[in-house]
């Protein structure tokens, strides 16, 4: 393997390693705490719909 498609593999390697680091902070942000409290509490609400 050419050294350039090494390079070219770390460097992709860690650019999808910060993107993981990135998108997981954002999740776990405490701005989205309401939003993801709301959604929690989608599934227990009741539709009224017994089927």
């Amino acid at each position: 393997m050419n050294g350039v498609w090494i390079q070219v593999a770390g460097i992709v390697t860690v650019m999808l390693m910060l993107m993981f680091v990135a998108i997981w902070v954002w999740v776990w942000h405490s701005g989205h705490k309401t939003k993801y409290d709301r959604l929690a509490r989608l599934p227990m609400a009741d539709s009224g719909d017994p089927s």
